[in-house]
């Protein structure tokens, strides 16, 4: 049932949901701190918008990352003397370390929109329908990059943002169908709303336009009120839409508990706080390290008795004052002393003054001493460093492949780890899915009405969880451990189906010839030592030799191996294929060979 007027007042006056909207912001400025690179810290001054309504304070783009800013140094404020802050203060800058690591978080689940067996399928009374639709997904919506850009952004930075699917003012004149389309909404618009029960989909919402404007959603009209102080005020827009349930939703489905089930939890918010960590100990390290690359000296105060008596300058600790006692400054800096200031240290460091022992007091202090920093303490903060970037990486992906393919693992642990992958890789999948399908869904039934029946998205069952050369070292490794001929198989297949992703004419030839060449996975002496044995025939071992060139050759003679064959069975295709190969192969003549050689 739609809202009326007053329903409408109502909740803009109490604004029930505040509570919950204020800690949805609250988390998305974390998340963003820590996903979205900006470029500078003055940029980020320049770029902080503050928009005041209702005397709250309602954070947008960089202004969401300055208010996490300030959370995280109160936080490290907290941790270290102040001091040591100031200077952590000065080594702070953007963009910060983990919007590194998040970023090869985010990369390894963007794999779902690589899926190896995706599924688009709608289904309408007619095919007019369905043609019509495949057009203007395509070109109007911008399907299925919208997903992978737009979408996939406003998933790492707004995990709260909300879909809505709205129809134009107005109907374009000429156009068969209504041209309904969907955008992203931050949840920082949005004044009022509900969901159905565990569900992303609302009942209906209330967010605020420009130009002082208001929209109202339910399950039975689209409205746009001009905003009146703290209430609506004239009606704009009054359109109705027959789909019986409210056209915005969620973006993603996954709630930070049962206990705020309207609070969207991101991939990464388990790791915010090893976020925050890994940021401290990447700082810290900078710390360490500038004081390793300049060190402390220390020695004793130089008794310098220079003094000009012309001018009354006169030393105070390597550098001139005048007769006033004031420093004197050129354009390096301040004045060294011509009698002592050429004697302390040149380059890079700090020197500190030490008293000269007084009389009757033993001088045990060498003239100069440096204070170097204590490696082990270097040491600590890059193995810490390293611990956390791993810890974060493996609790957002499943597995770190960088450990997986450095560290030498048994049979079970490379299966543990890719199913770990595989189930992280499956929920966002999930998510997703149901998000294009609702969007999908939508936009037919407002498009086509009854004309449309229904629609089924999958974006695959199996991802390239890893690159072409990590899967040839897993390869030669399997090899080397004497691995079945039917692993081997599995991942040759693997690198054709991960090397081809974007070539599927390529990928199909490769899989032709895999299926042509003889012992596929053993090198030519390997094959020429099985001949010399006597376990293969003389035609094998030369189409093995000459398999290129064999292959070349017969389709000089006939068609591609690709379109040789296409009307009959597979298996008799490739027959028919190997067959003329080896007649290839039985025309070769023998080399005269000497008695130790032997013969092919």
């Amino acid at each position: 049932m739609g809202l009326s007027l007053e329903d409408i007042r109502r909740e803009i006056r109490e604004q029930r949901r505040r509570k919950d909207i204020s800690l949805a912001i609250l988390h998305e400025n974390r998340l963003r701190f820590h996903v979205q690179p900006v470029p500078s810290t003055p940029a980020l001054a320049s770029l902080t918008q503050r928009r005041k309504d209702n005397g709250g304070v309602w954070m947008r783009g960089q202004t969401g990352v300055s208010q996490a800013l300030d959370d995280f140094l109160a936080f490290v404020s907290n941790l270290i003397p102040h001091d040591k802050f100031k200077v952590f203060k000065s080594l702070f800058r953007f963009p910060v370390k983990t919007n590194e690591v998040t970023s090869v978080c985010f990369d390894k689940l963007s794999r779902i929109f690589d899926g190896r067996d995706p599924v688009f399928s709608y289904q309408f009374t007619t095919t007019e329908q369905r043609d019509d639709w495949e057009w203007y997904r395509h070109e109007v919506i911008g399907e299925p990059d919208v997903w992978s850009t737009d979408a996939w952004e406003h998933f790492q930075t707004a995990i709260n943002s909300v879909m809505v699917v709205d129809m134009p003012a107005e109907q374009e004149r000429g156009d068969r169908y209504p041209r309904p389309y969907f955008y992203f909404l931050n949840i920082g618009d949005v004044i009022a709303f509900e969901t159905e029960y565990k569900s992303p989909v609302m009942r209906y919402i209330i967010f605020r336009q420009d130009g002082d404007r208001v929209a109202v959603i339910d399950d039975e009209r689209y409205r746009v009120f001009r905003k009146d102080g703290d209430s609506v005020g004239e009606l704009l827009v009054d359109n109705t839409h027959d789909l019986g349930y409210c056209p915005a939703r969620f973006l993603w489905d996954e709630p930070m508990s049962l206990q705020q089930p309207d609070i969207k939890k991101s991939p990464v918010t388990k790791q915010l706080d090893n976020l925050d960590w890994f940021l401290f100990y990447t700082i810290s390290k900078r710390y360490l390290d500038m004081y390793g690359s300049y060190p402390i000296y220390s020695g004793y105060e130089q008794n310098c008795d220079f003094h000009n008596d012309e001018t009354g300058d006169y030393c105070d600790g390597g550098f001139l004052k005048d007769r006033h006692g004031h420093w004197l400054y050129d354009n390096n800096g301040l004045c060294p002393c011509p009698k002592c200031g050429d004697k302390r240290i040149v380059g890079a460091g700090s020197f500190i003054e030490v008293p000269v022992p007084i009389e009757g007091q033993p001088d045990l202090r060498n003239p100069v001493q440096m204070l170097t920093v204590d490696r082990s303490s270097l040491d600590y903060n890059v193995e810490e460093e390293d611990r956390l970037r791993t810890n974060i990486i493996t609790g957002i992906v499943g597995t770190n492949e960088e450990i997986t393919t450095r560290d030498a693992l048994n049979e079970q642990q490379i299966k543990a780890n890719f199913e770990s992958q595989s189930n992280v890789l499956g929920r966002v999948k999930k998510g997703f899915e149901a998000a294009q399908t609702w969007v999908d869904s939508t936009i037919c039934r407002l498009r086509y009405g009854s004309l449309f029946v229904s629609a089924q998205i999958s974006y695959g069952t199996e991802f390239y969880l890893f690159s072409v050369d990590e899967l040839r070292e897993r390869y030669a490794k399997a090899k080397e451990t004497g691995s079945s001929e039917s692993e081997l198989d599995a991942l040759h297949q693997k690198i054709i189906a991960s090397e081809f992703r974007n070539d599927p004419i390529m990928q199909q030839r490769m899989v032709i010839l895999t299926e042509l060449e003889p012992y596929i996975h053993l090198s030519r002496d390997e094959v020429a030592a099985m001949y010399d044995k006597g376990l293969i025939t003389r035609e094998e071992l030369l189409l093995k030799m000459n398999f290129a060139d064999y292959v070349r050759r017969f389709e000089r003679e006939n068609l591609n191996v690709l379109e040789f064959g296409a009307d009959t069975d597979f298996e008799r295709k490739i027959e028919t294929i190997r067959e003329q190969l080896l007649a290839y192969a039985g025309e070769e003549k023998p080399k005269t060979t000497t008695s130790n050689e032997s013969e092919v």
